[in-house]
């Protein structure tokens, strides 16, 4: 062992440049994945985004008018709620197309937790006490952008859209599920119920936490209930085609990619058959001339590896543009971590094996 460090020592010194050449490509190619893992997330799962983004709660609650909500703050597992706001149901009508909806009442503030995320136009504003902000499906659903009116019909009132936000919770669906539009108390005169989330600590949870908050109100006074997951499930339906397709490319690239690791490998390892010939003719044995090798391309890979992870988790998300953008959603979603370690873990264990069958072939010459 000590004449293998020796002689790995001294080939270091002899050929810094490669050893440099090899750690940044390493590097370079752990970042590369880990940046792609970053951007596969991020376009395959936009509700998972917009959940991150908007600190979502992770369960809505339905109930009626009296029910007393103060006690579910201090529930064990709730970090923080969202409401409780008055609702009403409604139907509106805009361009032709009528849509069943829930009208919440909030304030003039974003909320910290469950806000709305504004695609178009702003917020709830005191100087337009009929403006409203619709859910993002909804809007779709009744052609409507910001500046539009919406009737109630069956009344004289009208709603005037100032806004389109997206939403974590359950979307707009015709028939099962009403579409959501944000409006000020004054838009809100006859409210029928109120609503309230619940932001945990731990999502998985949620079930328990739905059970201690029926406990809490009564079973009578409840009467829906929404988790993160049916919201997530309902979401994501129709992102699994796209989401196979950027698999396949990303499947497709990765294997280029080992290819060419291999290649470069092979190339420089071929490289160094004197100095095999010379070690073999001392006495090593083409086990401890593999073990040489072995050595010296995982301590690169490894330097590179993790300096490549450091360097994306820390810097990642001040990249300008899109992909900046991606790594910060990312580095909140689930499996972020998992997918941290495992990158730069596959990485480097596919270069020892790589570098292990190159060594061996060229041990046997």
């Amino acid at each position: 062992m000590r004449a293998t460090l020796r002689w790995a020592h001294s080939d270091l010194r002899a050929h810094r440049g490669e050893a440099v050449f090899l750690v940044l490509a390493t590097a370079g190619v752990v970042a590369s994945l880990l940046l792609a893992t970053a951007l596969f997330g991020y376009a395959t799962n936009p509700w998972q985004r917009v959940f991150a983004q908007a600190r979502g709660a992770h369960v809505w609650l339905h109930t009626d008018e009296s029910a007393d909500l103060r006690g579910l703050a201090r529930l064990d597992g709730v970090e923080s709620v969202a409401g409780p706001y008055p609702t009403a149901s409604a139907t509106v009508a805009a361009r032709g197309s009528r849509a069943s909806v829930e009208l919440r009442a909030g304030s003039a503030e974003v909320p910290s937790v469950g806000r709305p995320l504004l695609v178009s136009g702003r917020w709830l504003d005191p100087a337009v006490p009929d403006g409203v902000v619709l859910e993002s499906r909804l809007a779709r659903a009744l052609l409507a952008e910001p500046g539009d009116t919406l009737t109630l019909p069956g009344t004289a009132r009208r709603l005037t859209v100032v806004g389109v936000a997206d939403s974590a919770e359950p979307r707009y669906r015709p028939g099962e599920q009403p579409g959501l539009v944000w409006a000020l108390p004054s838009a809100v005169p006859t409210p029928d119920a109120q609503v309230v989330g619940l932001r945990l600590t731990d999502p998985g949870d949620t079930g328990y936490a739905v059970q201690r908050a029926v406990t809490v109100l009564g079973a009578g006074a409840i009467g829906e209930v929404s988790t993160w997951q049916q919201a997530r499930a309902e979401a994501q339906g129709g992102n699994r085609l796209l989401g196979q397709v950027l698999g396949l490319f990303g499947l497709g690239a990765l294997i280029a990619a080992g290819f060419a690791v291999h290649g470069a490998i092979g190339t420089r390892i071929r490289g160094h058959l004197r100095d095999i010939s010379v070690l073999k003719a001392i006495g090593f044995t083409p086990g401890q001339v593999v073990r040489i090798f072995l050595l010296q391309h995982l301590a690169y890979a490894v330097l590179g590896a993790v300096a490549a992870a450091a360097l994306t988790e820390a810097l990642g998300s001040r990249i300008p543009g899109r992909l900046g953008d991606a790594v910060a959603v990312w580095q909140g979603l689930p499996g972020h971590t998992a997918a941290l370690v495992a990158v730069p873990v596959a990485a480097v264990l596919f270069i020892g094996a790589t570098t292990g069958l190159a060594a061996w072939r060229a041990g046997r010459v």
